[in-house]
């Protein structure tokens, strides 16, 4: 049997759009009438809008959530094709026929591709945001997930990254830090040292302001990622801040260097700063560790 007519069509006669706006609305017409008799379709659209909600919770933006838009409509879209491919095979071929079959599962082969194709993506944009430990899990290595689970805990001076620290942080706070300093290392500019180093800082509102460090053919033009975030900070109105990330490509999370550390100390002498790399190592630990001999003038501030 003919599957029932899409809204705007008749039985009988072509369906053509003769201007613009019926265009659209047929076009939507085959949307709906997907959505509404098509389970799969149903299934990738709540997909779809969980992997929009994971996006707009780790703060996803720029290239990241636009290969990420792609890849949904790319997969909708071949739910789509593989819908009308079914609907004109059945119109030709009410009865069984093996080359119906066979058109049949080549559009659903289609489907699967884009769809996993798209789930690869999906853990390539979101795994720098995930804990080590579930990033190993997703990925399927299970066995990198137990070493990880029985590794000590990642911190200095007996944070608890698992809950409310000593500082105040909870883990989501932190991971979210991380990420965007790890995002603001890709816009580094180090052309001389090549060493990337990326700084996200959050004021006492809960805002995070990143930077990036950024060399100069003068060296002492040079700008050190945690001051560029920093200023960019002070720049909003900010002068009270919670916590500092800083990520690194090196083995040991590199710390700030003195300059920065003087620099940050004007503000938060006692703010923890979070040390990272690119393999999922941290460390916490207080400025004021950093820098415990730190310079100070008298403010003319009222």
């Amino acid at each position: 049997m003919r599957p029932e007519a899409a809204a705007g069509e008749e039985h009988g006669r072509p369906m053509r759009a003769r201007t613009l706006i019926e265009s659209f609305r047929f076009a939507f017409a085959g949307v709906a009438y997907a959505f509404r008799t098509q389970r799969n379709v149903r299934v990738h659209v709540l997909a779809a809008a969980a992997v929009t909600l994971l996006a707009w919770a780790v703060g996803l933006k720029g290239v990241e959530l636009a290969v990420l838009v792609l890849a949904i409509g790319a997969v909708l879209a071949a739910e789509l094709l593989n819908t009308a491919v079914e609907t004109v095979v059945d119109l030709v071929t009410p009865a069984y026929h093996p080359l119906a079959a066979v058109a049949k599962n080549v559009a659903a082969g289609g489907v699967l591709v884009v769809a996993c194709a798209a789930a690869v993506i999906g853990y390539i944009v979101f795994v720098p945001y995930l804990p080590p430990l579930l990033a190993a899990l997703s990925s399927g290595g299970l066995a990198a997930a137990l070493a990880l689970a029985q590794a000590a805990p990642r911190k200095v001076m007996a944070v608890d990254m698992a809950s409310e620290g000593p500082f105040g942080l909870s883990e989501a706070e932190v991971d979210k830090l991380v990420a965007a300093a790890r995002e603001a290392r890709e816009r580094a500019y180090a052309p001389y040292s090549g060493f990337l180093v990326g700084a996200a800082l959050m004021g006492e509102s809960g805002e995070i302001f990143t930077g990036c460090n950024m060399e100069n053919a003068s060296y002492g033009a040079t700008i050190c990622a945690e001051r560029v975030a920093l200023g960019s900070a002070v720049a909003h109105g900010q002068r009270a801040f919670r916590a500092l990330a800083v990520v690194t490509d090196v083995d040991d999370p590199a710390p700030p260097c003195g300059i920065c550390r003087q620099t940050l100390s004007e503000f938060a002498p006692d703010m923890p700063v979070i040390l990272a790399n690119l393999k999922g190592k941290r460390r916490v630990v207080a400025l004021a560790e950093l820098i415990p001999g730190v310079f100070h003038l008298p403010s003319r501030e009222g």
